[in-house]
């Protein structure tokens, strides 16, 4: 695996990339999973009994749940 890519290099790529839609559409996944490990950030800060994280908690599942990845995923 490379390094992670931090948000100015995704925008430096972005900016040299204008007008390529393919370029655009993987663009725009990174940005949506790059929200989702935010979430997940989020969800394991919070006290994992607190109210709080059960919410978060069944919100990321189901997010999680819809993820191809995941619906691609062979069950064991």
């Amino acid at each position: 695996m490379r390094p992670p890519l931090s948000r100015e290099t995704l925008i430096a790529i972005c900016d040299r990339n204008r007008g390529h839609e393919d370029v655009a559409a993987l663009l725009w996944e990174v940005k949506r999973m790059r929200a989702l490990l935010l979430r997940s950030h989020d969800y394991l800060r919070v006290a994992p009994t607190s109210s709080t994280a059960q919410i978060v908690g069944e919100g990321l599942r189901r997010d999680l749940n819809k993820e191809p990845v995941v619906m691609e995923q062979p069950t064991l």
